[in-house]
């Protein structure tokens, strides 16, 4: 059974509880924080995977606790090396947002060529951890090419060619 959003939500609050007691300097900033709502995150065909759920400081992301759907804690992190610099935190915890995945993707689907693009749909590509937008190209009614958008790079490959997970 896949864990729910608000069930990702409580294993997260007892995951930053433990890493608080546990004293780490890098994580002191989260006695401060607050947990926004999870994020699901899907493999490259779309079925659920795992959750990510957002620590929110002074309304940045500042880290996450990912949750696999057996409700296990699988990583956690923050998006700052120095606690100092929250303010250079996102502000989702996807990086970017459906909206801006889709303009960075825009001009690699060919309309006049017949591609139509789906909706963005928020994935990892590879083992859990490597994030992206994934944006379906369609021609002629059939998957053609797949687009994944990251906060740094857009990059593409061949619709339904799932990366080796086993050589990442």
């Amino acid at each position: 059974m896949f864990v729910t959003s608000d069930q990702a939500l409580e294993i997260a609050r007892a995951e930053i509880r433990q890493t608080e007691i546990q004293r780490d300097p890098t994580f002191a900033p989260w006695s401060d924080a607050s947990l926004g709502q999870p994020v699901i995150v899907k493999d490259v065909f779309k079925n659920p995977s795992y959750w990510i759920v957002p620590v929110l400081i002074q309304e940045r992301v500042a880290g996450f606790v990912r949750v696999l759907g057996t409700g296990k804690v699988a990583g956690i992190g923050t998006f700052y090396g120095d606690p100092k610099q929250i303010r250079a935190c996102p502000t989702t915890v996807t990086g970017i947002d459906a909206v801006e995945a889709n303009c960075l993707a825009k001009e690699r689907v060919h309309h006049e060529q017949g591609e139509i693009a789906s909706d963005p749909v928020f994935v990892h590509d590879g083992p859990p951890g490597r994030e992206a937008w994934l944006i379906e190209v369609f021609k002629q009614g059939r998957p053609y090419r797949w687009i994944f958008v990251t906060p740094a790079f857009v990059y593409e490959r061949q619709a339904g060619e799932p990366l080796d997970e086993a050589l990442e």
